[in-house]
């Protein structure tokens, strides 16, 4: 049964002559027509020498057309300096340590633990791979000299980080403020904003990288010092969003 199911996948998902290679996993990429943006994303995140070591692994490797689902604006928001962080989370969560092609997979190794620490579930549907539920391996088993890379048709969005006790204590801050606001009382969101700022941002306990706590504590002093509520709440507001947004600055517990 599986030698015809691999048969089947083989021929819907035979991959073009010019991927196959003794290249390193990057170079494969890099050689490819259908991964320039996967390339750009990897020498964004930093990862190109990663993928490029020992190994073995497995990428899942998103194509051009995959990149294109998730939108312009969205995918150079990813692409931006900033968004390092978030934009490797992403990447990793695509790479799996070893050498998984297409007949180990449908031997029955279905539950892949990815570099991010997140698992990919793959399932075999009418001879095609899927990972999860609807993104399809549209190319499978493309050699790489330390690996081994299946193309798939759409990005894969690894499951959201657990709150740390910082992002959590804003999160409620926002619940707080963000009525008050609503209500017609900017004095009071402001003042609700202004207090939590206040403790996360003049202590050092909540994880925050240095340089990034003092830039941050420093636009704070300066919104401390606005006249008007609606513009110092926003202010706030703003500083608030950097913090929840920066996955650098918030994974680490307090202490």
């Amino acid at each position: 049964m599986f030698s015809t199911l691999l048969a089947s996948l083989a021929f819907t998902a035979a991959e073009p002559a010019a991927l196959q290679t003794s290249a390193s996993i990057p170079e494969v990429a890099i050689a490819s027509k259908r991964l320039d943006t996967l390339v750009t994303a990897v020498k964004a995140a930093g990862l190109v020498d990663a993928l490029a070591g020992d190994g073995p692994f497995t990428v899942f490797a998103p194509t051009d057309t995959a990149f294109a689902r998730l939108g312009e604006e969205a995918l150079q928001s990813l692409l931006q300096p900033e968004a390092k962080p978030v934009l490797t989370r992403i990447l990793t969560h695509h790479v799996v340590a070893g050498r998984f092609d297409a007949n180990r997979i449908l031997s029955g190794e279905t539950s892949l633990k990815t570099l991010a620490g997140t698992t990919l579930e793959l399932d075999l549907v009418r001879g095609r791979v899927f990972v999860g539920e609807d993104v399809v391996v549209e190319t499978t088993d493309v050699t790489a000299s330390n690996g081994v890379v299946h193309l798939i048709d759409r990005v894969l969005m690894p499951p959201p980080l657990p709150l740390s006790p910082c992002q959590a204590f804003l999160e409620r801050t926002l619940r707080r403020g963000v009525p008050l606001y609503n209500d017609g009382d900017p004095i009071s969101c402001a003042a609700v904003y202004a207090t939590a700022l206040d403790a996360v941002l003049n202590t050092d306990t909540w994880g925050i990288p240095e340089k990034a706590r003092k830039r941050l504590l420093g636009e704070f002093n300066r919104v401390v010092d606005m006249h008007e509520p609606r513009d110092q709440a926003w202010a706030y507001r703003e500083i608030i969003d950097t913090l929840l947004a920066s996955e650098d600055m918030m994974m680490t517990s307090t202490s």
